[in-house]
Formats: C-alpha cells, structure tokens, sequence
C-alpha cells in the first residue's frame, strides 16, 4: 500500500508508520524518520549479481517498521532463498512507475493500488501468475469479488491479494446517548441526529466525514454511500459509468449540499489533511465519521483517541445498509533474476505460503491492521475474529463486510487513478454549489465513457 491506504494511526508517530502504506483506497504523506528522498535499496537480487536465491521486496518506506518482523520470518524459515528490500521514500507509485518504465527495476515482488494492473501487465512489466503453484486453490479461497481486480486484459491472473478494505459507519455512542439515541438506521434518520445533535449543542459539527482528494478517499465515500441507498456499483462489469441520471447518486450529492450549507460538516473540510479529519471524531468533536478498518483500530485505541471508549462501528445507514470496498495487490516483477523463487516470495505475502497457514495476510494484514485479506479463510479464521473483536462489534463488522459492493474490473485500468482524483474534485465543486449534482454526474460519466 504505499499507498494510498491510510493508516490506522491519529498520532503523528504512528501515521507515518502506516498511513502512506494503506489506503488508495489508497499516495503520500511523511517519511519514516532519517530516509531521504527516492529508493532505499537493501540487499537484493539486482545487486550481488543476480544470484536466484536472493530476492527484493519492493514497498513505500513507511512501512518498513511493519515488514522487519515478516522478512526476517522468511529468512528464519525459507532458506537458502533470502529476502531483501527495496523501499521509496517518497512518491512510491510515481518513481515505482518510472523505474518499470525505464527498465531499471531490479526487485521481484512488489505492490500497486487500483489503477495499475492494466498498464504495467500490458507493458510486460509485471508478469501472470499462470504458473504460479497452487492458483486456483488460492482464487477459490478469494472473497466475492477479489479475483476480478487481479485479472489483466487478457484474461490472466496477475496479482494477489494485498489487503481489501471496506468504508465502515462509526459512531460516538457517549453524544447519541445525549440524545436519547441509537445508531442511524436510515440516511433521514442519521440527517434528523445531526440537526438535534448540533442544536443542542453536544457537537458543533456532528459529521466529519473525509471528503478530501488525498488516496481518493471523497470518492470512495461517495461510492460507499451510494451502495448504502442500494445504488449497487457506479460501473457495470464492462466499465461502463453509472453515474449520469442515478437517482440514489443525486440524492446522496444533495444530501452532502444540505450537511454542508447546514454546518453539519466541518466548513473547512475539503482543505484539512487526514490527520486533521481523523482527529476530530478521535478527539470526540464530532459525532459521526466513516473510514476503513484499520483507522477504526486506531479510533478504538486510548493511546490515539480521547473517544476510544465510545467510538462503534455500527451497520451503514440506508435502505441495503452496504458499503464500498477497494484493495492493494502484490505483483511480480517481469525483470526478476528467480522467476520460481519470487513466486515463493509471492505467495508468502499474498498467498498461503509454502505451509498453507496464511502467515502474512492472517497475521499482519487481517490481525495485525484490522483490514481484510481478500480471502474466506482467513477473514474467518477464529484467531482473527477474536484479534478483530478487541477494537470491533465483530459481529457488526463481519455482517458489514459481507455486505460489500467493489466497482469492479474499472479499478484495473489505467485511467482510472485520474478518473478517480478527478472525481474528487467535481464531487467538492457540486457540494460547495458551484456545479449542480446532474452537471456533476454527467462529467465525471462523459470522462469514464470517453475512455478506452
């Protein structure tokens, strides 16, 4: 993730942690501490001659704290092949891009958001997992969905699962407590608590909702709640836009309008950074938010948040109370000096691992992040409810998962990162009220339809 997923962190210190690895959902913010700017190399296949046995895994440096524990797994129980790192201080999918370009990349394994399948598999910079050992017992395990975002143009599988995760509903039970009451069931109902909560004072801005262009986080909540109202998905499965004339995406844009002129929202919201957004339903000024699995681990986290006790996840409001999901994927290197070796490398980040136990999506992504893996397993594993229980209502959380609605192959196309960026942008422009919500609908539409 370098990405774009942000992390579950409200701490300066922890965010830099995670923050840059996962969400596009899901690119950029701070750097760890005491990397410069552009690649960090560690040992790997491209500098001690090639040698198959040693392999690079290639990543944002932010995480590189999370990653230690699980190469040096690797190396501890998959020898004599050994595992390096390759790490980009900043701009991971820029210079990622440029290094794919100019032929220049040296490591095996490495990571993309949405967006880049497409164009790095047709320009043969990473490879199909055709051969990989074991495929199609892996796909088999995949959540509904998953497999879809793997597949390049011609059909192959040329990703696995980094994590996926899904926009969740939360609320601060201590403000609704005030009120005389429980979580919003409706979209009616959520606007009518706002109103109360604001007029009597409890909070000033009762919904903080991320409505910013970073990781393209205003457009996936706008796909979230659009799901919600039961809109489904704002692509068909051939990519085509639902956009223009969608009743359900018109009445959640004017929604938005009305929280906004009304104050409901933060006025300032479109120019705050995450961090800002993040800390103002951890530090309990608002009442409401949405945001993905692993920020609510840090919502839950005293040590973060000041409304830990009371902040719940609860079902999406709406009349199908579904939700958005997006993902990270791993994929493998066309350049790689061990094509064999780095399918071990492969497999044990995304996949099952030569022991069948998951070790990296179970441990890391699932318990360790909160998010999910992409796979039934594992996602179900009782070891991982019970981890996801610690920061969770796990049953509303695993009800809210089963209820996911992904936008599909779209999300493998090149065009769709400044699709989705500018999707952010229009949405901001209908919500201040300098375009109308159809005007809105119909240019984002008209730019997907003009798209090959």
């Amino acid at each position: 993730m370098t990405s774009r997923a942000t992390s579950s962190a409200t701490g300066t210190a922890s965010t830099r942690l995670t923050r840059r690895s996962f969400l596009r959902g899901t690119v950029a913010l701070g750097v760890a501490a005491g990397l410069g700017p552009g690649l960090l190399t560690a040992c790997g296949s491209g500098d001690d001659g090639g040698d198959p046995n040693d392999l690079q895994m290639h990543h944002d440096a932010a995480v590189g704290p999370l990653f230690k524990p699980y190469v040096d797994y690797f190396n501890a129980n998959y020898s004599p092949l050994k595992l390096g790192t390759s790490y980009v201080a900043q701009d991971y999918l820029t210079v990622t891009n440029q290094q794919l370009a100019g032929g220049n990349a040296s490591y095996d394994v490495l990571f993309a958001d949405e967006g880049y399948l497409e164009s790095w598999s047709k320009n043969q910079w990473v490879r199909s997992l055709k051969d990989l050992p074991g495929l199609d017992k892996l796909v088999a395990n995949m959540n509904p969905g998953v497999a879809d975002a793997l597949k390049g143009p011609d059909g192959e599988i040329y990703a696995l699962p980094y994590f996926q995760g899904a926009e969740l509903f939360v609320v601060n039970t201590d403000h609704l407590k005030k009120i005389d009451a429980s979580a919003p069931k409706t979209w009616d109902e959520f606007l009518e608590q706002a109103r109360e909560l604001k007029s009597k004072g409890i909070s000033q801005t009762p919904y903080s909702p991320y409505w910013i262009k970073y990781a393209f986080l205003m457009w996936h909540q706008f796909a979230a709640e659009v799901a919600s109202e039961g809109g489904g998905s704002l692509f068909d499965p051939s990519g085509k836009p639902v956009l223009e004339g969608n009743a359900v995406a018109r009445a959640t844009l004017e929604r938005w309008r009305t929280l906004y002129s009304e104050g409901l929202v933060p006025k300032d919201l479109f120019t705050t950074d995450y961090g800002g957004v993040t800390n103002i339903f951890g530090g309990g000024k608002s009442s409401f938010s949405m945001r993905y699995q692993a920020q609510v681990v840090g919502w839950k986290d005293p040590k973060q948040s000041s409304a830990a006790k009371a902040v719940k996840n609860v079902a999406m409001p709406g009349k199908t109370h579904q939700t958005h999901s997006f993902g990270a994927y791993w994929m493998l290197s066309y350049g790689t000096e061990g094509e064999k070796n780095a399918g071990t490398v492969i497999d044990y980040l995304g996949g099952a691992g030569k022991d069948g136990s998951y070790h990296v999506p179970k441990n890391l992504v699932a318990t360790a992040l909160g998010l999910s893996s992409g796979y039934k397993s594992v996602d179900s594993d009782p070891a991982v409810l019970k981890s996801w229980a610690k920061w969770a209502d796990v049953d509303a959380l695993t009800a809210q998962l089963a209820k996911t609605v992904p936008l599909g192959p779209v999300t493998t196309r090149a065009w769709y990162p400044k699709f989705a960026d500018m999707a952010c942008a229009v949405l901001q422009e209908v919500v201040l009220g300098k375009k109308s919500s159809d005007q809105g609908l119909k240019e984002l539409a008209d730019f997907a339809g003009s798209q090959k």
